[in-house]
């Protein structure tokens, strides 16, 4: 599971936030902080972004570069 590891900034802060809507939904009883906490808190137990999809992810991600090849073209000249 990747609840104990490959902690990173965004991670750690979306826990802090989740952890801080938690104490303020007990302190005032508004629902809609608790459920921007569970929000915030979702993100960081999975370690998901805004969307939760590769465009979105927290994780990094592997160079693309690596994966592309130069391939050499030829052209056909059509008269």
């Amino acid at each position: 599971m990747n609840l104990f590891s490959n902690w990173h900034f965004m991670r750690i802060v979306r826990a802090l936030i989740a952890i801080w809507a938690v104490f303020e939904f007990v302190n005032t009883k508004e629902w809609t902080v608790l459920f921007i906490g569970g929000f915030f808190a979702v993100q960081a137990i999975f370690d998901v972004g805004c969307c939760g999809a590769s465009g979105c992810a927290t994780a990094p991600q592997p160079n693309k570069q690596q994966e592309l090849s130069i391939q050499e073209v030829e052209y056909e000249e059509v008269k």
